[in-house]
């Protein structure tokens, strides 16, 4: 039985994100990591004796926020990479060719054909359910779950900025066709729900109705 690495495929959507050049990881949790602060209000005098003030917002990097994302991201794509060692190494793929590569090198040979490669692995009950799981309306990779993660990532990357929505979603997008690409074809539906959830987050908090 083949299982999707779907969990590969949006967190490039993330990764890509926090550089705006590279592809994600994507794919980013639940709460709003906008820090807003106020420059204090200045007097411009003019000639006419006539008073106005300024008040600009600023925008700071939520590094906090990033940093916890990171953590439990990173936390789950290390259980991720040592269960496709294990399985490379108690089973083996068909071909018999990734037999002992380590997850960098399995990511490396199969760059542009991970489909292939993923279909052909063999996986047992346990781990298909754990997949399952994951994946699932609740799960860590579910479209819930990664979509939030995306949207409080793109907030805390900005400071809040607003302006920058645009930019967010152009690396969101760039991410999701890098990660097509390294798939080697069509990206699996879940994929495909996560970055339309993700893409309407943005878009409400746009609209200001996040």
């Amino acid at each position: 039985m083949a299982i999707n690495p779907v969990s590969i495929s949006t967190q490039s959507g993330m990764s890509h994100v926090s550089n705006s050049s590279s592809s994600a990881t994507a794919s980013m949790t639940t709460s709003n990591a906008t820090q807003i602060s106020s420059d204090a209000e200045a007097a411009v005098y003019e000639k006419s004796d006539q008073t106005t003030a300024s008040c600009k917002k600023t925008y700071t990097r939520d590094t906090a926020t990033l940093d916890e994302i990171n953590k439990q991201v990173e936390m789950k794509l290390s259980s991720l990479r040592a269960t496709v060692e294990n399985l490379c190494a108690m089973q083996s793929v068909k071909t018999g060719e990734a037999q002992g590569l380590s997850y960098a090198k399995i990511m490396e040979k199969y760059d542009g054909k991970l489909k292939e490669f993923y279909q052909n692995l063999e996986v047992d009950d346990s781990t298909r359910l754990n997949a399952q799981q994951e994946v699932s309306v609740t799960g860590f990779w579910g479209v819930k779950q990664t979509s939030e993660r995306a949207i409080e990532f793109a907030k805390a990357l900005s400071g809040g900025d607003p302006s920058k929505i645009a930019l967010l979603r152009k690396g969101i997008e760039e991410g999701y066709k890098a990660a097509e690409k390294a798939w080697g074809g069509e990206l699996p539906e879940i994929c495909k729900q996560t970055q339309t959830a993700t893409l309407k987050g943005l878009d409400d908090w746009a609209n200001g109705t996040d």
